[in-house]
């Protein structure tokens, strides 16, 4: 039964991995080649990954988990204007009651960019281009380094 659950639990890890991929380069296509959407389109677009994101943000996987705040921050990224209470309580939830260090503060770097990305603004171009790349390590790093940053310069 351990290995089937394990065996499952891989196969949802690498299916995700591959849909965060190809999520982020739908979105930086569909930005890059339709212009923008409507208003209701973009709510309906916001809605679905709302619930996407909630859906994610349910998971006892330490790696689904690191991949939805992932795609949280590329969503973000791409569609700033993106804000949404019930996915930024799920984040604090974790951040404080997460199973592992890496997953709390995890969710404590992508729920410092939902609800402050007005401090990210001199990385944007960086963060969107590790995006683009699915480059996940790079892109965590930047909010690392943007909050030490934020950090020191509030402690001097």
């Amino acid at each position: 039964m351990k290995s089937i659950v394990k065996n499952l639990t891989t196969l949802l890890i690498v299916v995700i991995s591959f849909t965060s991929a190809e999520f982020v380069n739908a979105n930086v296509s569909t930005a890059d080649s339709l212009g923008s959407l409507t208003a209701s389109e973009q709510k309906a677009q916001d809605e679905r990954m709302e619930k996407v994101f909630l859906y994610g943000l349910d998971s006892e996987v330490d790696g689904v988990l690191e991949s939805t705040f992932f795609n949280v921050i590329s969503y973000k990224a791409l569609n700033p204007e993106f804000d949404s209470q019930s996915v930024n309580e799920a984040m604090i939830d974790i951040a404080l009651n997460g199973n592992s260090h890496v997953v709390r503060y995890k969710a404590y770097l992508a729920l410092s960019y939902m609800k402050k990305q007005d401090l990210f603004a001199d990385d944007s171009q960086k963060l969107v281009g590790y995006i683009q790349d699915n480059d996940s390590t790079s892109t965590f790093q930047v909010l690392v380094d943007n909050l030490q940053n934020n950090q020191v310069a509030e402690n001097q």
